[in-house]
């Protein structure tokens, strides 16, 4: 039943919203599994060294509320899509705990049309993209994981948006020297600045365009299907 009503949605009989279906998160968690599956080697993402993948869990933030009041605080980040060695509570929040001491650790923000959000409701200069850096950071501040953290995109969206200048590593490490700063110097937030920082020099940044992560899967029995899910998607998300 569920295929047959997930079947109709790119048709004029569709009982249900159709990006519900074909939207960046669906892209991206098809595009995950196949590439998983093949072991696919990307120039930033050997999916081959990847163990495990969850679509929206939290990661916690060095900037979490210290107080209710807290005018600073930020709340969990949702991953769109990690990947690597941890653990995901999914029976109750879906909080992300990175396993062990070393291994790998990544996660990829997914956009279809939308550009990546400028900030926060307390810090409006802390964009998404810088955000995602600092979680990535924080959670291995005590580990020897590799880490990286990327931006999924349609090719024509990248350019619109200028999504590379926003995941360009010195500009994030600004953002997040900045979001430090607002702390006062002898806070317990404060204090873990110059590690966050380390942490986050060492992170591989990059922006993949879904064009190019579908043409790497060329020879895929599933090309075909993901060049037809694609497409869907740029339609009903009216990416010309």
């Amino acid at each position: 039943m569920l295929t047959n009503i997930l079947g109709r949605c790119s048709t004029a009989n569709t009982n249900i919203c159709p990006t519900i279906l074909y939207n960046e998160g669906w892209m991206t968690r098809l595009l995950v599994e196949i590439s998983v599956e093949s072991k696919l080697k990307l120039p930033d993402v050997n999916f081959a060294n990847i163990r495990h993948w969850y679509s929206e869990g939290l990661l916690s933030s060095p900037f979490l509320a210290r107080t209710r009041k807290d005018v600073l605080a930020e709340g969990f980040t949702h991953a769109d899509m990690a990947l690597g060695d941890f653990y995901v509570d999914s029976a109750n929040r879906g909080d992300i705990s990175v396993n062990g001491t070393d291994g790998i650790f990544g996660v990829i923000e997914a956009k279809m049309g939308s550009r990546l959000s400028p900030g926060t409701k307390n810090v409006p200069n802390y964009n998404q993209a810088s955000r995602n850096l600092g979680c990535i950071a924080f959670n291995t501040l005590n580990t020897n994981h590799n880490i990286f953290f990327g931006v999924v995109a349609p090719e024509k969206k990248i350019e619109e948006h200028g999504i590379r200048a926003v995941v360009e590593s010195e500009a994030m490490l600004i953002q997040i020297t900045q979001r430090f700063d607002m702390y006062d110097k002898d806070s317990d937030i404060f204090a873990l600045k110059e590690r966050v920082l380390e942490r986050a020099r060492n992170c591989r940044c990059f922006v993949l365009s879904y064009e190019s992560w579908i043409e790497a899967l060329a020879d895929h029995p599933l090309y075909s299907a993901l060049v037809e899910f694609k497409k869907q998607c740029y339609r009903f998300n009216r990416i010309d």
